[in-house]
């Protein structure tokens, strides 16, 4: 099996492939910076010929080249494609095997010990002049040490026998990886100029990227969010990246350079369609557009771009095909912490946090969980754009609200019933069973005429707040410790009798 394993290496040498300089991880892509040692040929045309080795995952068309030393300049490149074996998968089994044979070396050479022994004390059993007492003894100690010298040998075969699977399961491996091939690029560089001695370039790689996970922990005793942003990092290029400056980036540049065409504003009469005609006609439109919306280590630090945002993360390893987590940032946000109730949906209190930042924040869209006091509420997906943010943290099962209607009706009045009213009294009670005062925010729908005929007269005590949405009524209150605190409403609509209304869904 060695003389196997040895031809097997010599069949598929290690790739002497450049080591990655600087990598920028988009979410599903990553811009590989690399510096490759080259050895240049003489080529047709008094060119220079050398070749450099990529990823199957490489982008041909991405790839960029620094400038060359010596006026030197690329000339033409051609790429070709071939299998390989996968060394980076070969390289632990190896090391798994190597250290299953020093094993069943050492098993072999204690075994052969043991066996030594036992070959002794057996002698010990021929005949002697000897006293019948020094027989006994003789007899008893000879019993003994068979018995546990016996027992050592059992199990050492046991064990080699054990080991020897093992060996044979890893060889398997071995011989099984050398056969299952990866696809590799084999670049063909010719130069102009100067035989250059070493090459940078970039390209674009698949199959790696990131994501953030975050985690923020609401903690209302001390009015504050716990932070904290990690990255999850995987690249499957079948190469280790080692000791690589590594820079998260939000999202890949476009590459775009010239602006579309104006489409023409053309202003038409509206196409009447029959009503059997109305839903097919509606659902293509509706499929039209849904087409066009798809064509459509040290502390890192943030780096801003033109379109997009990076961090860098100092210089880091990641091993092909693991996924690694990585701190971005950790700290801890000053926060107003309030109880949010909307009546018309349910009773429930949400506990909502409000942040301010003295600078803006990019924060990518990720995974996070969220916590108040320890205790797990929600996970979901999360983002943040600007200098201030309100975040949702569950319920609290100790805040509730209580609607109770007073009174609903309809009618007419006027001369022969020229107008039809629509009258709605009802009260809105927060109580809190908590052992401590809350801050709460009710919100309800404001009722809002969309025909000039409806007279709507609304009165509230208190008063709601002069907020800029039109369609919200708000009212801010501190509710004490097992207390409540209570909105009383009125709603009149008035409208002619012959103009038929929907009073809304609040009704």
């Amino acid at each position: 099996m060695t003389r196997v394993l040895t031809a097997l290496l010599v069949l598929f040498p290690l790739c002497a492939w450049a080591a990655p300089a600087q990598v920028t991880l988009f979410p599903g892509s990553a811009q590989v910076e690399e510096v490759s040692a080259v050895k240049a040929g003489p080529a047709e045309g008094g060119l220079w010929s050398c070749t450099l080795t990529l990823p199957g995952q490489a982008d041909p068309a991405s790839l960029r080249f620094s400038r060359l030393p010596d006026a030197g300049s690329i000339a033409d490149m051609t790429w070709k494609s071939r299998q390989e074996t996968d060394q980076a998968a070969l390289a632990p089994i190896n090391a798994r095997l190597a250290g299953l044979r020093q094993e069943q070396d050492a098993a072999q050479a204690e075994l052969e010990g043991v066996r030594g022994k036992l070959a002794f004390w057996r002698a010990q059993t021929q005949p002697s002049q000897q006293t019948v007492a020094a027989l006994r003894e003789l007899a008893a100690e000879l019993g003994e040490t068979l018995r546990r010298e016996t027992e050592k040998s059992q199990a050492l075969e046991h064990r080699l026998e054990d080991l020897r699977e093992q060996i044979a399961l890893a060889e398997k491996e071995i011989a099984d990886i050398a056969g299952r091939n990866r696809a590799v690029w084999d670049v063909r560089v010719l130069v102009a100029g100067k035989a250059p001695a070493e090459m940078s370039y970039s390209y674009i790689l698949t199959d790696c990227g990131w994501e953030p996970v975050y985690r923020l922990e609401a903690m209302p005793g001390t009015k504050s969010i716990d932070f904290s942003w990690q990255a999850k990092v995987w690249q499957r290029s079948g190469q280790d990246w080692g000791d690589v400056r590594l820079i998260l980036a939000t999202m890949q540049p476009g590459v775009q350079a010239e602006p579309g065409d104006l489409p023409p504003w053309e202003i038409r009469p509206i196409q009447m369609f029959r009503k059997a005609m109305a839903a097919p006609a509606m659902m293509e439109m509706q499929a039209g557009a849904a087409d066009e919306m798809v064509a459509s280590a040290p502390a890192p630090r943030e780096m801003r771009r033109a379109t997009y945002a990076a961090w860098d993360m100092g210089r880091r390893s990641v091993p092909a095909g693991e996924t690694r987590i990585f701190e971005i940032e950790r700290g801890t946000w000053p926060a107003a912490f309030a109880h949010l109730i909307r009546p018309s949906l349910d009773a429930k209190a949400y506990v909502q946090a409000k942040a301010e930042f003295t600078a803006p924040k990019e924060l990518p869209s990720g995974t996070a969980l969220f916590f108040i006091d320890g205790a797990m509420v929600d996970q979901r997906q999360f983002s943040l754009s600007g200098r201030e943010a309100t975040l949702s943290f569950g319920t609290d099962p100790l805040v509730t609200c209580v609607t109770t209607l007073k009174e609903k009706k309809t009618g007419e009045k006027g001369l022969f019933g020229s107008k039809q009213t629509f009258l709605r009294d009802w009260t809105l009670a927060v109580r809190n069973a908590a052992a401590h005062p809350v801050q709460v925010r009710i919100e309800e729908p404001r009722p809002l005429p969309r025909d000039e005929r409806i007279a709507v007269e609304l009165s509230a005590a208190p008063e709601p707040l002069k907020e800029d949405d039109p369609e919200t009524l708000a009212w801010n209150a501190t509710v004490p410790a097992g207390g409540e605190s209570a909105v009383a409403l009125k709603l009149k609509i008035t409208a002619p009798e012959d103009l038929n209304i929907d009073p809304g869904w609040r009704f």
